[in-house]
């Protein structure tokens, strides 16, 4: 194994302790309505809950039919850590007060709960979704306004909450305003659209397109991915449901593509080789990058050679679900692989990827 003086460097940062991108927060408990603390509408509540926290954790919405659902959520109160009771004002006189349970279950009881029915826990390396959304009212478009659009924002954020999807919404000041016009969004114009998203960080981006039709409201959405871009639609009787809808609809994706099965088999070796990696800098981002993917379980350093780093990493999946995770980040670009004679791995376990 070739090591360079650089790798010496940077292996000197293993001494710092580890900083790894954290669980994506609210997973594991979830928030539904009771009719009163009995113990009948308890247990109800706590089954309802517990199928919340089963879809945001796996990322996956339709599991009413998986094999082994009714039994998991017949026994919903065995996985529970702990739950509260809070009341929420009504928002008119006419309308009762709501009565709300919190309920928090065991992280370790979802993840076996998960693996009776061929899913695993997607809890680390998330993305985040920046969204810009138009809205076409009375003939008019324009942008969503957070301070102004504030039913509109509840829903969305909601639906986000109710799958786990991390949702930023830009904050419309006048360096947004400024930089997009409502055109840029409904059009797809993906070069405005990026330079504005650029302040925000590296995310996905997620542009919305949301008219009336007759009597429904419809919704049109691109996902704007490094290499590509999909489309979804959506629609419904509300504005409200339409938004849900979309989201829901980018969210399955988004686990389709991206999340193994806990059937997918025992971890399979892939290398990885990266190139531009010119510092302390793209490596600690580097690693950083390696640790928030929940499909690798493991990863060694192989070889550092001048700009270029090799690792042999652990793979849920294998090869396949990996790249298309890797797909998802802005700062890599793919290239054909480098041979290396003295490796032993076939070309096609291998994937290279140059820093941008």
């Amino acid at each position: 194994m070739k090591i360079s003086s650089t790798l010496f460097l940077l292996l000197s940062v293993l001494l710092l302790p580890a900083v790894a991108l954290p669980a994506t927060p609210g997973l594991y408990s979830a928030e539904v309505p009771v009719t009163d603390p009995s113990p009948e509408a308890r247990k109800d509540a706590i089954r309802l809950a517990f199928e919340k926290v089963l879809v945001k954790a796996s990322g996956y919405r339709n599991l009413k039919g998986r094999k082994g659902m009714k039994t998991l959520l017949k026994h919903a109160e065995d996985y529970v850590q702990q739950f509260r009771y809070r009341n929420e004002p009504a928002k008119s006189r006419e309308e009762p007060d709501r009565r709300l349970m919190w309920v928090a279950f065991e992280k370790s009881a979802v993840k076996q709960a998960l693996q009776q029915l061929g899913l695993s826990v997607w809890d680390k390396g998330r993305p985040e979704v920046l969204l810009w959304l138009a809205q076409e009212k009375g003939g008019k478009r324009a942008l969503l306004d957070p301070e102004r659009d504030v039913q509109v924002v509840q829903a969305l954020k909601s639906a986000a909450e109710q799958r786990g999807l991390p949702l930023l919404l830009p904050i419309m000041d006048l360096e947004d305003q400024t930089a997009l016009r409502v055109s840029d969004v409904w059009t797809v114009n993906r070069e405005s659209v990026e330079a504005a998203s650029s302040r925000y960080g590296e995310q996905l981006v997620l542009l919305g397109r949301l008219r009336t039709s007759g009597s429904a409201w419809k919704a049109k959405w691109t996902l704007l991915l490094p290499d590509r871009q999909q489309e979804f639609s959506s629609s419904a009787s509300t504005a409200e449901a339409a938004l849900g809808s979309g989201i829901d609809k980018v969210m399955d994706w988004l686990a389709d593509q991206f999340v193994p099965r806990s059937d997918a088999g025992e971890a399979g070796t892939v290398m990885l080789r990266f190139l531009g990696v010119g510092g302390l800098p793209d490596y600690a981002k580097l690693m950083q990058l390696l640790d928030s993917l929940d499909v690798i379980s493991a990863y060694t350093i192989e070889e550092s050679s001048g700009d270029q780093l090799l690792i042999r990493a652990k793979v849920r999946g294998g090869r396949d679900i990996l790249a298309q995770r890797l797909s998802l980040e802005g700062a890599l670009a793919p290239v054909a692989s480098i041979p290396d004679d003295e490796s032993h791995t076939p070309d096609n376990l291998e994937l290279t990827y140059q820093l941008r």
